[in-house]
């Protein structure tokens, strides 16, 4: 499984015929169409195959699955985050990189991976990786400044930071 990437989370359905909403920043989301995607909740797994992608704006995204062709089906599916797999993902490199290429990457403090960048806050002053703590599920909250972000390695799918005190807890 760590071939997979978190590429959003669903968070509700979209009129009557099975359509899902999903919160998503993965900016070249229509290379999911016609691809097998693992739904993932707790311990429940789902594989099913895109039918349809729609972006609605920046952060949201409609989805048809095949198989899922009513409301009710679709409300099963909310929380559920959906992953794809890394390969689908297009090739950068640390020179040329859109901020939402940092989506998925695995992130690395000490040499041990403590979790996965689900979301990327843009604010005025600069952006927040938002990471995923693999341990406690919560959210890590990182600049993205110099002094935090310490590499970004994309061919690998990873990056590695430097925390202080109470960013993890």
């Amino acid at each position: 499984m760590e071939n997979l990437v978190n590429i959003g989370t669903i968070v509700g359905t979209h009129h009557l015929r099975g359509s899902v909403k999903i919160n998503s920043i993965f900016e070249n989301i229509e290379l999911i169409q016609n691809e097998r995607v693992l739904l993932e909740k707790n311990d429940k797994k789902r594989l099913l195959v895109v039918k349809n992608v729609k972006r609605l704006n920046d952060k949201k995204v409609i989805l048809d699955f095949e198989g899922i062709d009513n409301v009710d089906s679709a409300k099963e599916l909310n929380g559920y985050k959906v992953k794809i797999r890394r390969d689908l993902l297009p090739e950068k490199n640390e020179d040329n990189f859109y901020i939402k290429d940092l989506f998925g990457l695995e992130v690395f403090f000490e040499n041990k991976k403590i979790g996965e960048i689900v979301d990327v806050m843009e604010t005025a002053a600069h952006n927040i990786l938002i990471i995923e703590d693999i341990d406690t599920e919560k959210e890590i909250m990182v600049p993205l400044i110099d002094e935090f972000v310490t590499k970004i390695d994309f061919p690998n799918g990873k990056i590695e930071v430097a925390l202080i005190d109470g960013m993890r807890e």
